[in-house]
Parts: structure tokens; sequence; C-alpha cells
């Protein structure tokens, strides 16, 4: 018979004892319950850990010791960060109320101080423990420089499911190629130049829709969802659902270039090749503006997502910004020495990239349409990612910029395309660090780390959202459509009342008590006693009478003015018309 071993217990593990307080979505409050439990349990967890035999009283003691000492650390380190991120969502410094003497103005400051620290609190408490992911970014050491990794590298450090969105589609024979995504990244479509359209799942990789148009596409734009999307063809644009069905033919447009849609207000926009700017709204199909750039062709056109204005890039170096109710454009500006070859828009709407063919990079302060950085290097295609990172590319050759701490933007990341593959577009996937590349040969999709946002907000867009989530999503936003006309530069101003330009005519009442306070002030008047018989009665009466009739005649020539200003205005108005029409305008005053 084998002898039996002799008991060895196991040794404690204290991290495995007591749940941490990052895993529980309360503050610091119930830490007594939580002492109560630790205390109620110890015995059961010692008596696992010791391997059937029950701990002893210094044993208990020890572990209780160890445990409260490892709560106050954790308390601790929660109220540090929530410190941090509280300093975060403050408005600046608070008001100085000692000096004020005002005491209702004391009270009222007060009182709004005490709001503002109330809300920053909740947006910090809010950020700790229901944005539970935080964004990556690339770290070096020493002397390394992030833009030395390259995808390789990246690929065998992440996660299964990061490497996934790592991939390349070869299609030669169909591009260049174009791609856009839904609002909350799930869903890219896809465009070659020879009439090659598809959809891709990029939650499974699989194409839920490929066809071929048998035509030119020159640009492709998803609508309010991955059910329609519309495509600029060789003479027409064209919408189309998500089995490739044709629903609408927009001859109005004529030849597009490119596209873009207006998701708060249901726009479609483009402009062609004659330089037109076209707004549909794609609910009614009525067409809300059709206007001339007068600036020639261009193949530029980019949103502001944050005020939902458009801006084109034209062959002199101007950028133009528009909105549907307006002929003229909001703002013109002189980017560039050379044509603009493209646009982007900084996620905050403050800030707008521009390339242009002087081989320089622009970076601008839409507050004061200022250049705030100047870099070297021509550009074809560039976008901001929802992190404020800057992709730029140039022939087969791709650059992510990135802020410092100085808030310049420099070298983050590069990539080269295999065989010199010409790229035609770069785009950000939202809530993912993946950037996505059109190129001569297909479509290319590269890591890059820190560029999405990494919570979603499941109201705004949801990658995960089922049909019914869908269905009900749609009759809220078209429920929610704002009118063409709150497009706006500032759109805080929306709800401010707008200050009259025209003077308020007076009432005849008021005309009467302003003709009667003047006809006192002019009998009122003391007249200088003067000599030689010039100070008779007579006289003086005779002075106050003309200063009456003075007054008097000043309000009735104010009068006369005004019915001859209308009496102009209508003559010159007949004036204007054919002679064979003259006849039959009416000659009377309105």
């Amino acid at each position: 018979m084998t002898q039996p071993k002799p008991f060895e217990p196991k040794p404690i593990i204290y991290s495995n004892l007591t749940r941490p307080i990052s895993q529980s979505f309360r503050l610091p409050k119930p830490i007594r319950q939580t002492k109560t439990l630790i205390r109620s349990n110890l015995k059961v967890k010692a008596f696992r850990v010791f391997g059937g035999f029950s701990c002893s009283l210094n044993h208990r003691v020890f572990l209780h010791l160890q445990i409260q000492s490892q709560l106050k650390m954790e308390i601790h380190d929660v109220s540090d960060e929530l410190e941090i991120k509280v300093k975060k969502y403050q408005r600046g410094e608070a008001a100085d109320l000692e000096s004020l003497e005002d005491k209702k103005l004391k009270g009222q400051l007060a009182n709004k101080e005490e709001l503002f620290k109330k809300s920053a609190n909740a947006a910090a408490k809010a950020e700790k423990w229901l944005m539970q992911t935080e964004e990556g970014r690339l770290e070096p050491e020493g002397l390394e420089k992030t833009w030395r990794f390259n995808q390789q590298s990246i690929a065998n450090e992440v996660d299964v499911a990061s490497r996934k969105n790592q991939f390349d589609l070869v299609l030669p024979d169909l591009g260049p190629y174009t791609l856009d995504y839904t609002s909350s990244g799930r869903y890219m479509l896809s465009a070659g130049r020879k009439g090659h359209l598809s959809i891709i799942d990029l939650h499974t990789l699989k194409p839920i829709k490929d066809m071929q148009v048998r035509e030119t596409v020159r640009d492709v734009a998803f609508l309010h969802n991955e059910l329609f999307f519309a495509a600029a063809q060789k003479k027409y644009t064209y919408i189309y659902n998500r089995a490739g069905t044709e629903l609408h033919c927009l001859k109005e447009h004529g030849p597009v270039l490119k596209l873009q849609f207006l998701k708060n207000h249901f726009l479609l926009s483009s402009i062609n090749k004659a330089g037109h700017l076209h707004y549909q709204d794609i609910t009614t199909g009525q067409m809300i503006g059709n206007y001339s750039s007068r600036l020639g062709r261009s193949d530029v056109l980019q949103l502001n997502p944050y005020n939902s204005v458009l801006a084109s890039g034209h062959s002199g170096g101007t950028v133009c910004m528009w909105k549907p109710t307006s002929q003229a454009h909001l703002v013109k500006m002189l980017c560039h020495r050379g044509a603009v070859t493209a646009i982007a828009f900084h996620p905050n709407g403050h800030l707008m990239a521009t390339a242009g063919m002087d081989k320089k990079l622009k970076i601008w302060d839409l507050r004061t349409y200022k250049p705030v950085q100047t870099l070297p290097g021509l550009a074809k295609s560039i976008d901001f990612s929802q992190k404020g990172m800057l992709a730029t590319s140039t022939g087969s050759f791709v650059q992510v910029l990135a802020t410092s701490d100085s808030q310049d933007y420099s070298r983050y990341m590069i990539h080269t395309m295999a065989k010199g593959f010409q790229i035609n577009k770069v785009l950000f996937r939202p809530y993912e660090d993946v950037l996505g590349i059109g190129h001569s040969s297909g479509l290319s999709s590269i890591l890059i780390p820190g560029s999405g946002e990494p919570n979603f907000d499941s109201w705004v867009a949801n990658p995960y959202e089922t049909v019914k989530q869908r269905r009900e999503k749609e009759v809220r936003v078209l429920l929610d459509k704002l009118p063409p006309e709150s497009i706006m530069l500032d759109p805080t101003q929306i709800g401010n009342l707008r200050n009259s330009r025209k003077k308020e005519k007076p009432t005849k009442e008021a005309i009467e008590a302003e003709k009667e306070a003047a006809v006192a002030a002019a009998k009122n008047v003391s007249i200088k006693k003067k000599t030689k018989g010039r100070s008779k009665p007579s006289k003086v009466a005779r002075k106050k009478q003309e200063g009456i009739e003075q007054a008097k005649r000043s309000f009735v020539e104010q009068n006369e003015d005004g019915v001859m200003k209308k009496k102009q205005k209508r003559v010159t108005d007949t004036s204007d018309l054919p002679i064979a029409l003259q006849p039959f305008v009416s000659r009377k005053a309105t």
C-alpha cells in the first residue's frame, strides 16, 4: 500500500479574495457594506484557500488588514481619477464673488457656479463608470518613433477581432475605387470607376450586395442608413436600395462629380461638371436649391459636420462655403496659389484642412479664417478621424498626422501601398481604429491606433442595432428632421431674435405729440432785446410766429419727402418695364 502524501497548504492569493471596486458602478458610499460582506464570507474563502482547513484567528486578522488596506488604496485611486476628469469638464476658474457688493447678483452667480460644479461632476462620473473603454495609442519608448511601426508589427500585438479589420481586396480590372461608411461604421459601400458597386458587412466580412451597373461611377454615398445609397454615374445620379434595385433617377443633377448627404436635413447635395450645386430633399423629392458656383468645374466637395455647411474647392485656389437657402456663397477664402485638391473638416467644426497644387497642406481656424499651421506636401485626398487625426494620401503613400503636446500636427504613422497602387480616397471608419483606402486596384484597410471613438452612443449610432431598432430610429430621425433654413455658419444663433434692420415708422399719435412739443418749444423761445425800435411787441410776436411756422413746416416737409420717394419708386419701376407693358401698370401710389 502506498502511504498518503502529507498535506501541503495552498498559497494565499489575496487578489482573489475580494472583487475590485472598479467593477462596481457605485462610488465609495457602500464601503461599509463591502467590508461586512468580506467579514461574513472571510471564513468560507479562507476554508477554500487552505484546502479544507479553517484558518486561525491570526490569519483572519491578517487577511482583514490586507483587505482594508487594499480597499483604501483603490478608493484613493478612484477619487484621484475622478478629480482629474472633473478638471477636464470645468469651465475655467470660478468667479470671485467676495468682491461683489450686489447681493442679488452675487446669489445668482453663486447658483450658476454650483450648477457648473454639479454638471462637471456628473460628466466626470458618466465618463468614469459608463465609458469603460479607453482609446488606444502608439507609445514609443526612448528614441523610437511611432511612424516606424509597420502594419505587420501592429497586427502581431492586437487581438483577433482587431486583426480582422486589416485586409486587402485586390480588384485590378474595375478600379480606381472610392468608398463610404455608414454613421455606425458597420457597413462599407465601395464603387469602382468601371461600374462595380458593393456593400460589405464589416463585422462578418461578407458582401451584402455586389452588382455591375456597366457605366462609369464617379462617387457614391450612403443615405440615412445602409438600406439606401446614391451613385453618381456617367450621365445621371441614381438611388438604389440594399438589394440593388434602382429606385430613382435624379436627372436634374446632371453629370455629378461629387456627392454629399446631410443626414440631419435629409438633403442629397451634389456638384456637377458645370459647377452647379444642387440640394434635393430625399423625403419629398423637392429640389431645395440649384445654384451655380460661377467658378468653373470642381470635383472637391466636403460637408462640415458641425453646421452642415458645404465647402467646394476650385481651380483658382479658393474655397467657398454654401447653404441651400442662399444663391451667394457664405464665405470665400483664398487658401492656395494653385488648384484646391482636397478639403476636410475636424469633427468639432472649428478646423479645416485644405490641400492644393502648390504642394502645401494648410490647417485653418474657421473662427478667425486664418491658417494655424502649414505643412509641405501634395495631397490628393485627406480626412479627419473622430479623435482629430488627419490622414493624407499622395500617389501610393499614406501619412497620418496627429497632434502633439504643442497642439501642432506632426507625423504619427506612414504606410506604402504594395506594388505602387495609386490611392484615390482615404476615409476613417467611425468607432474603429481603421483607415479605409480606395486605390487603383481595389480596397485596403489598415490599423491606426487611437483614431476612432472607443465608446459609441446607441441613440446616435449603434453598430449592433436590430431590425426593430433600425425602424424605430428611422421614424425618430424623420420626426427630428431639420429644415434647410437652420443651416448657417454659427448654429448657436438658432432660436435667437434677429435685430430689426428697418426703423419702425412712428404712428400718427407720436407725430402729433412731437409736433406739439416742437410748437410749444418755439413759443417759449426767449428773444434778445434790441435797441432802436427793434424790440417792439409787434416784431417780437412776428418772430415767435415765424418760429412756430418753421417748426410746423419741418413736419410737413418730412411727409412730402416720403410721398415723393414713393412716386419716384413707382415711376422707376414703370420705366424698367418694356414700352408695350407700361400702359398696363397702375398709376396709383402703393
